[in-house]
């Protein structure tokens, strides 16, 4: 189902605002917020990927469009405007930082919001975000990249051995998903899970030695549970409830 930029981005700005606010008190002294990759399904917000640099975040997006089918992707960085007169095809622009929201949609649809802010006595002051318009296209086309290839099949997940069910993680490379015929095929619900833990987790454990994190936001308590049980860390996992 496609979602709404509008209510998307009435879940993102709100944790990104927070990630914001978070990055001004790093124990290292850094100020400037990580680079954030943000995955919606089902019209949620269900995973977030933080690294250091914003060129360790896009390696992921494919990963996350493999293994997640998500409606929508979204990369969230800080970014410096420059002063800028009027022209013809633009309006003045005043100096000033922001925050830099780019999204691709299944449909193909892409867009770019700025959200101006200040930070006044260690307090961060947020602007109501406004529609961009990119100088720049590599991160849309990173996305659009990503939003290309074709999902993994939940209900094509076979059961590896009885004491170990689940799935394979994508890898970064788009990948034939589809198991061997002769396996047996564990339910969809089920494999649904599988292949967002085991996503979620290839993830984590490649951002663990560079400073990023993956995170997976779980509907509720039930839901939470049972991801577990599927093989997300728990380091990984924030609930609904």
């Amino acid at each position: 189902m496609p979602v709404k930029l509008a209510q998307a981005m009435k879940q993102i700005v709100p944790a990104v605002q927070d990630l914001k606010r978070r990055s001004l008190h790093q124990p290292d002294g850094e100020t400037t917020m990580p680079a954030t990759l943000i995955a919606l399904r089902d019209d949620r917000v269900l995973a977030v990927v933080t690294a250091p640099r914003m060129v360790a975040v896009l390696t992921f997006a494919p990963t996350l469009a493999i293994g997640l089918d998500p409606q929508m992707l979204v990369v969230a960085a800080q970014a410096n405007l420059p002063k800028r007169e009027e022209s013809a095809d633009l309006p003045a622009q005043v100096a000033g930082e922001a925050i830099a929201y780019t999204t691709f949609t299944r449909e193909k649809e892409a867009s770019l919001a700025v959200q101006r802010y200040e930070v006044r006595d260690g307090q961060v002051l947020f602007a109501a975000p406004e529609r961009g318009r990119p100088d720049d296209r590599t991160i849309m086309d990173q996305l659009a990249r990503a939003m290309a290839h074709e999902p993994l099949d939940p209900g094509r997940v076979a059961r590896k051995d009885p004491d170990a069910p689940g799935a394979t993680a994508p890898s970064d490379e788009a990948t034939d998903s589809a198991p061997p015929v002769e396996q047996s095929f564990i339910p969809e619900a089920e494999g649904r899970m599988a292949i967002d833990a085991g996503t979620v987790k290839a993830i984590h454990d490649k951002l663990r030695g560079i400073g990023g994190r993956a995170l997976f936001l779980a509907a509720d308590g039930v839901h939470a549970t049972k991801m577990l049980a599927a093989g997300l860390p728990q380091e990984c996992l924030l609930s609904g409830d």
